[in-house]
């Protein structure tokens, strides 16, 4: 008898087979590239390249794997066709009466296919997605028993959950649980960075290439300095080469930046991670294999894997239960919109337009550039949260909802008022001289003026906070004609390159 059963892969579900084997008898699989998808926010060129490149090598994998598949093309008739539309296309065609798929992390469009199952009588089966090593159920209980919710707290309880980095009395290993203090040196100007493998692309990525270009015309970004791998093999090639070449140094440069390399002795592995191409937990059982033979720094080691199953994890569950309120806040009252200098990297401030060109060239930043720069930078100059959420979704290529928005309006902005945040991650030129490889000069005086109006307009805010409070007296007790020059200066910014 024919199969009546479907099973949905999104675009960020390309699991390892062992995931959906069980399933292939009395499944039939359903992929689709869909124009939809691509195109509710202004998606960077690079990050749609990657998606439909990765999702057709995934489906040669599994028509392989003896899979039984149906894989609609965006350059076919059904491309613009609504992604519904579509699932009713084959429910009537193959008579499907029960759909499996694993878990939908964007809320939106859960929300959507669970009212579209719901309309048809159509039951749908759930299964925790892999893409996580934590359910979502286990978060919302630490939720629940909270006062707070704080990554760090998180972290620990994973950590004790998977047994990671403990010693035999469940205590962690090195007397604490968190390296981070350690994590925050200039890289030196002599030290070598091992060079980033060549990943060769695949057909399916120079067939797309030039559909893109046409399809995405006014999307960010171009596809000639595509990087990214879009094959689990070659995904996996790039875990191994960091785990190899540059896990030992993670820990002491993660907080660097370079204009000279943007990855450094990061893994730059999130958009696999995101895609589902490689899962959480092979990385934790990856680098911890290679650690009992070769020993990484601990302050690495740690570093690594609280970015993993710690902040990963963490955004994830603030997403599934305060995206609604983190969305709805705008805790400073900031209405300003961006200019194009935002998208074309051509501000006049050098570590903003390093960070923009950046963005755009590659679609990738490390932490600190998204956190440091560029958001630090958007909030000073009053930008309107959801106007700086839609450029990080549109300008990197592993954006995603769940992602995005705890780490722009709770991180990047503190719009959201705090939910998990302790304090707004903001600073002046010292700390991008002290971190990065920028050289005094003018433009200083402009990034230290939007620093102290920010204080100086919160002054309120700050003067509640007693870890805080002492930047409001500083800042009092400047010499006037200091604050004047600087002042003016971030005001000429702010009018020059933003608008109402």
């Amino acid at each position: 008898m024919k199969s009546t059963k479907l099973f949905l892969i999104l675009g960020d579900q390309l699991f390892p087979h062992k995931y959906t084997n069980k399933y292939k008898k009395d499944h039939i699989f359903f992929m689709a590239e869909d124009y939809g998808l691509c195109t509710y926010e202004k998606h960077h060129k690079q990050k749609i390249l990657f998606f439909l490149s990765s999702m057709r090598s995934y489906a040669d994998e599994i028509k392989k794997n003896k899979y039984e598949l149906i894989y609609y093309k965006f350059n076919e008739k059904y491309f613009e066709t609504d992604y519904i539309d579509k699932i009713k296309k084959i429910i009537i065609l193959k008579k499907i009466s029960e759909i499996t798929s694993f878990e939908v992390e964007n809320k939106l469009f859960e929300k959507k296919l669970t009212i579209f199952f719901k309309k048809e009588n159509i039951n749908w089966n759930i299964i925790q997605s892999p893409m996580f090593m934590n359910s979502r159920s286990e978060f919302k209980e630490y939720v629940d028993n909270s006062k707070k919710i704080l990554m760090g707290n998180f972290y620990k309880i994973t950590r004790k959950k998977f047994n990671i980095l403990l010693d035999g009395d469940n205590n962690p290993i090195g007397g604490k649980w968190s390296f981070d203090s350690e994590n925050r040196k200039k890289l030196p100007k002599e030290i070598t960075i091992p060079s980033f493998p060549k990943i060769l692309e695949t057909k399916h990525t120079k067939d797309l290439k030039p559909l893109i270009e046409k399809f995405f015309l006014k999307h960010p970004g171009n596809v000639s300095e595509f990087w990214l791998a879009t094959s689990r093999a070659d995904a996996i090639k790039l875990l191994d080469f960091f785990i190899k070449e540059k896990s030992n140094l993670f820990g002491d440069f993660e907080d660097a930046v370079s204009q000279k390399n943007n990855i450094i002795f990061h893994s730059a592995l999130s958009p696999y991670i995101n895609n589902g191409l490689i899962t959480p937990e092979f990385i934790i059982e990856r680098i911890l294999d290679f650690n009992k033979k070769n020993n990484i720094r601990l302050n690495s080691l740690e570093g690594y894997i609280r970015q993993v199953i710690g902040w990963r994890e963490f955004m994830r569950g603030v997403y599934q239960n305060y995206s609604l309120e983190m969305e709805s806040k705008n805790f400073f009252d900031h209405n300003r919109k961006m200019k194009n200098c935002w998208y074309e990297g051509n501000t006049g401030l050098p570590p903003l337009d390093h960070a923009i060109q950046n963005a755009a060239t590659y679609g990738w930043s490390h932490h600190i550039e998204r956190l440091m720069i560029l958001s630090n930078i958007m909030n000073l100059c009053e930008i309107h949260p959801t106007i700086v959420y839609k450029w990080f979704m549109e300008m990197f290529v592993d954006s995603a909802e769940w992602v995005m928005a705890p780490n722009v309006y709770g991180m990047g902005l503190y719009s959201d008022g705090g939910i998990f945040a302790t304090k707004p991650y903001i600073c002046g030129s010292s700390y991008f001289l002290k971190m990065m490889d920028f050289k005094k000069g003018g433009w200083c005086n402009t990034m230290d003026g939007l620093y102290w109006r920010f204080i100086d307009k919160n002054r309120d805010f700050f003067l509640s906070n007693p870890r805080l409070s002492m930047m409001v007296r500083i800042y009092d007790k400047m010499k006037p004609e200091r604050k004047k020059l600087i002042l003016s200066e971030a005001e000429k910014f702010i009018i020059d390159k933003t608008f109402i």
